[in-house]
């Protein structure tokens, strides 16, 4: 395997060349966004995934930048919550392909943006807001287990943020969204936030780690979920 520079200068000119193709490819989606919203999700699920294995490759061979997949034999047969650690907007991109379009939870802000929020809300994502609103969070988790009768797993990044300081934080909801879903819980550990720092704009060379660990049986007490899912995720991808 070719050995890719570290050096501060070379890696923020091959992370602006990034960039730029990164650009020109989404130029060349932007005719087909009228067609994703208007065709069924499977068709446009196909459009979005490609988008998504372009950017993977622009990755790869711009920036040096590979991912590895550790553990999928951990995966169960039905549907599942996903608990991933959050660190670089890397995963949000890139696990929803990963794992087979599920239904992802993410910030109730995405949902009113432009051209994201159209999407997220074809794709069936669920909102969650930040502000605490219990009203909402049950709400929330109705969606979510509306989506899991239908056999599709739930993802949800239970810190809620990408800042380092807050990386192993996990917040109680998760453990509501666990009780009320019934369905096992898999922690996926990632250093994305090493390739992918966080707040700035470089992409680094490496190999980004995603990390299947076991499933947390469903039925365990809201305390000993949430202790058992903060020590899987606290461990090193």
């Amino acid at each position: 395997m070719a050995r890719w520079s570290e050096k501060p200068a070379v890696i923020g000119l091959r992370s602006l060349l990034f960039y730029l193709a990164s650009a020109a490819v989404l130029l060349v989606f932007v005719p087909l966004y009228p067609v994703i919203l208007l065709k069924s999700v499977s068709f446009s699920w196909r459009i979005i995934c490609g988008f998504v294995h372009v950017q993977l490759w622009l990755l790869r061979v711009i920036c040096g930048q590979r991912y590895q997949v550790i553990g999928a034999e951990n995966m169960p047969d039905g549907p599942c919550i996903l608990a991933s650690r959050h660190e670089a907007m890397w995963e949000t991109m890139v696990l929803p392909v990963l794992f087979g379009n599920p239904t992802v939870m993410l910030k109730q802000e995405i949902l009113r943006y432009p051209i994201a929020g159209r999407l997220s809300r074809k794709l069936e994502f669920i909102g969650l807001d930040r502000g605490g609103s219990a009203e909402h969070a049950r709400a929330a988790f109705e969606q979510a287990r509306r989506q899991a009768a239908k056999g599709r797993s739930i993802l949800i990044f239970p810190n809620g943020t990408r800042n380092p300081e807050h990386r192993f934080r996990v917040q109680k909801g998760v453990a509501v969204l666990y009780r009320m879903l019934k369905l096992p819980c898999v922690p996926i550990l990632l250093d994305s936030g090493d390739y992918w720092p966080y707040r700035r704009w470089l992409r680094r060379p490496g190999v980004i780690t995603v990390r299947v660990l076991p499933p947390i049986p469903e039925g365990l007490r809201a305390n000993e979920f949430l202790t058992q899912l903060t020590n899987d995720l606290a461990q090193p991808a």
